[in-house]
């Protein structure tokens, strides 16, 4: 088991191994907290916070709060920032299992960012731009994928993939995309894939499939007069 606690004041770096785990930090900004947990065999963690390709060039990193938690054989976790400046994010990567993969790029500030995953080859990234977000993957099982790729603000996304079957999700939001809320819901053996895009503000979903049959679906959100902008998606078998 290892485990790191670092308050970071000032332009840090350090890469640290333990058995055959390893962590990488390297940070360039001022009162952020990182934590990691490794129990395990061959996990990998890598956070880069204030940095743009792993080069300390453009941005710094304040008062984040980074933890990554992993247990099991093979996982890796990255948590990134590489765009702008920020301060007040908030990273969680919690993986318990074997070869998971859990990616989070946060630039901006004060937004929340969540990825949690028990089973084995399950895939998440939160890849995100803007203010006062909160983003959450939850995978249970095995051979999920999860994605939000979101540019807007004030908006609150979540995936939640469960069951045996090999589920797909993405939500993606531009930047004149602000103030909306997702959910998406995947269960049961069936292989499911959904995609929602978001292009204008204020809506609310709420998305399910289930069932041993597979579905799909993609839908975009971009009327801007005369809209109803709470929506209900329900597939079943």
């Amino acid at each position: 088991m290892k485990s790191l606690l670092t308050s970071l004041i000032s332009l840090f770096a350090v890469c640290v191994y333990a058995g055959d785990n390893t962590t990488e930090i390297r940070t360039k900004g001022t009162s952020s907290s990182i934590y990691i947990d490794q129990v395990g065999t061959g996990n990998t963690a890598r956070v880069w916070c204030g940095l743009s390709e792993g080069t300390y060039t453009t941005h710094n990193c304040n008062t984040a709060t980074i933890d990554i938690d992993q247990n099991g054989v093979g996982n890796t976790a990255r948590a990134y920032s590489q765009v702008a400046a920020h301060s007040g994010n908030e990273y969680k990567i919690e993986q318990n299992g074997n070869g998971n993969f859990g990616y989070i790029d946060a630039d901006d500030d004060s937004s929340d960012m969540d990825v949690v995953q028990n089973g084995d080859d399950n895939d998440a990234t939160i890849y995100m731009q803007g203010d006062d977000n909160v983003y959450k993957i939850t995978q249970t099982g095995d051979d999920k994928e999860g994605i939000i790729r979101a540019f807007g603000d004030d908006s609150e996304f979540t995936i939640t993939q469960s069951g045996s079957g090999e589920h797909y999700a993405k939500i993606y939001a531009t930047t004149s995309a602000d103030n909306n809320d997702a959910d998406i819901t995947q269960t049961g053996s069936g292989d499911h894939s959904m995609t929602l895009n978001f292009y204008t503000d204020d809506y609310n979903v709420d998305a399910t499939q289930s069932g041993s049959t597979a579905k799909s679906i993609t839908a975009n959100y971009n009327c801007v007069s005369n809209c109803n902008k709470t929506i209900t998606i329900s597939q079943t078998d």
